[in-house]
Formats: C-alpha cells, sequence, structure tokens
C-alpha cells in the first residue's frame, strides 16, 4: 500500500533508518569474528595470507543463489567485495599491481571492481615489474591481461619456472568473477596472480603449461588429456623463438594437483614429444550469466 500523508512517509523514513542502523551493528559485529578468525590463525601459526579465494568464491555464490528482489544481484555482490577486502586488509598486507597495456583503463576498473575501494593500488605497463612486486611485496596481487595467442613476449611462461615452489605466484582469480552491466569497460578479461595456494570452492578451474616440441600441435595435447579424463579448454599458444618448443596455455575443469595420475598417463601417451606439464595456478570459477541474474 503506497503511503498516502506526510506522516506515512515519515514513518517509512523511519524504518529504513533503523534498518541502516541495523545492518551496520551487522557489519560491525562480522568484522569482529573476523578478528577473531584472525587471532586463531596466529595460535595456529598459521601465517599464510588473509585472502582466500575459495572462501570467498562460496560467499557471492550464495549471494547470487539466494537473492530475489529488484535490486541487481550484481549490486549485492558488489556490496559483499567490499566488506571482503576490507576485512581481508585487516588481517595482513593487502595491495594490487595493475598491468594495462597504453591506453587502456579497463584493467584499473577491472581490480578495484574485485579487490575495492580502500586497497593500495599501482599501475604498470610491464608484466615483469607486476610480477617482480608479486614475488618480493608481502600481500602483492598482480592483475595482468588474459593470455592470447601471438603474443611477442607472453608474461605467463614465466610462472612456469615456479610452478613446483610451494611459495612462488601463482594464478589465483579470472576476472571479472561476476557480470556487471555497468562494472565492464573494454569487456576485457584478466588473470590475478599472488602467492597464494589454491584450495578447492567447488567449481574450480585449473590453468597448466604444457610444453612440447613443435611438431605437436594443440589439437593433439587437446585429444590426450580428453582421453585421461580432463575437460580442456585451450586458452593461448606460443612459439619459442629459442629452443624449438612450443607453449600450450590450457585451462582444466577441476583443481588439479601435480601428483594427479591422470597427468601421469598423460605423459605416458605423449611421449619424447612432450617435455613438461607445469601447473600455473588455479581459481573458482566465475558466475555465469544465469548466475547472476536476479529472480523478482
Amino acid at each position: 500500500m503506497m503511503p498516502t500523508t506526510t506522516s506515512d512517509l515519515d514513518d517509512l523514513r523511519r524504518q529504513i533508518d533503523q534498518i541502516d542502523a541495523d545492518l551496520h551493528d551487522k557489519i560491525v559485529q562480522r568484522i569482529a569474528l573476523i578478528d577473531q578468525v584472525a587471532k586463531a590463525k596466529q595460535l595456529q601459526g598459521n601465517d599464510s595470507s588473509a585472502m582466500r579465494p575459495n572462501r570467498e568464491a562460496e560467499v557471492v555464490r550464495s549471494l547470487a543463489q539466494r537473492h530475489q528482489g529488484q535490486l541487481q544481484t550484481a549490486t549485492v555482490i558488489r556490496i559483499w567485495r567490499e566488506l571482503i577486502n576490507g576485512a581481508t586488509a585487516l588481517q595482513g598486507p593487502l595491495s594490487v599491481a595493475v598491468c594495462a597495456p597504453a591506453r587502456s583503463v579497463g584493467y584499473w576498473d577491472m581490480a578495484r571492481n574485485h579487490f575495492g575501494s580502500s586497497a593500495p593500488m599501482t599501475l604498470h605497463t610491464s608484466p615483469s615489474v607486476v610480477l617482480r612486486m608479486v614475488d618480493d611485496i608481502p600481500g602483492a596481487i598482480g592483475l595482468l591481461p588474459f593470455p592470447q595467442s601471438g603474443e611477442d613476449n607472453p608474461w605467463w611462461p614465466a610462472l612456469a619456472s615456479q610452478a613446483n615452489d610451494q611459495a612462488g605466484p601463482r594464478v589465483i582469480w579470472r576476472l571479472p568473477f561476476f557480470a556487471s552491466t555497468t562494472g565492464r569497460f573494454e569487456q576485457l578479461e584478466a588473470l590475478a596472480v599472488a602467492k597464494l595456494m589454491p584450495e578447492p570452492s567447488g567449481q574450480d578451474a585449473t590453468v597448466v603449461m604444457v610444453e612440447t616440441d613443435q611438431d605437436v600441435s594443440l589439437a593433439r595435447v587437446v585429444d590426450q588429456l580428453g582421453q585421461c579424463g580432463f575437460t580442456v579448454h585451450p586458452l593461448a599458444v606460443h612459439e619459442q623463438s629459442h629452443g624449438g618448443a612450443r607453449l600450450q596455455l590450457i585451462e582444466l575443469d577441476g583443481l588439479i594437483r601435480h601428483e594427479d595420475p591422470s597427468l601421469a598417463t598423460f605423459h605416458e601417451k605423449m611421449g619424447e614429444g612432450l617435455y613438461r606439464v607445469a601447473i600455473l595456478g588455479a581459481y573458482p570459477k566465475p558466475l555465469t550469466a544465469s548466475q547472476g541474474e536476479t529472480s523478482a
């Protein structure tokens, strides 16, 4: 029923004010609980980063599933992203180094949309600078352009040199994680890199670099991986000018470990044409368009 008098309108505003106060109280309680979590981690000797992409993905997916009403799902998710990032920053250092080609601001917009309005951010044109910052600065996250075939000097092979290093940089997010009708400038994608070990979120993907002889085609690699039980999504191919190797960047469904027996089977099937398989990281799968829709 629509308000008909000034007193009715004033009453609605008082209700809104009370809800705002209640929301703020709940936010304060949430942060207090996060502080207890941080202290519990310290007591357990857990010095890992406060950021947990798997947990964040679970929270966002739950919000998208349960949200109803006229407010866009993307708006609700953005509110919670701010809460998540603010709480993460309270538990340890957090900064974002954004790599963007000249005359492109879309990557900065994407980073701010995902990592929040208060996270310290810097802008760079060199992927190697960003990767060095991730390696050297505690809590640093690097946002890098999504790999493309035919690049002269792609950034992603650099991760392979530390693929077996438990403390090395690795891919942790594929962004944007959720679709927003107003938050996607230039229709770009990116990968976020940090010194984090991946944990399962329930819907995950693993990024691997398959290094082969140049005579080994992408089609053969995809076919053999499929025969080993993997669901395969090719991302990019790079032909090395020195050494005669072909680097193939591939996304595999699920959270895959180096000790996975299916990878050993893949090595056997490929034979001498396969030089190595390096796991470059893993990430929660982004929300699909249907998952990000609002149900009335």
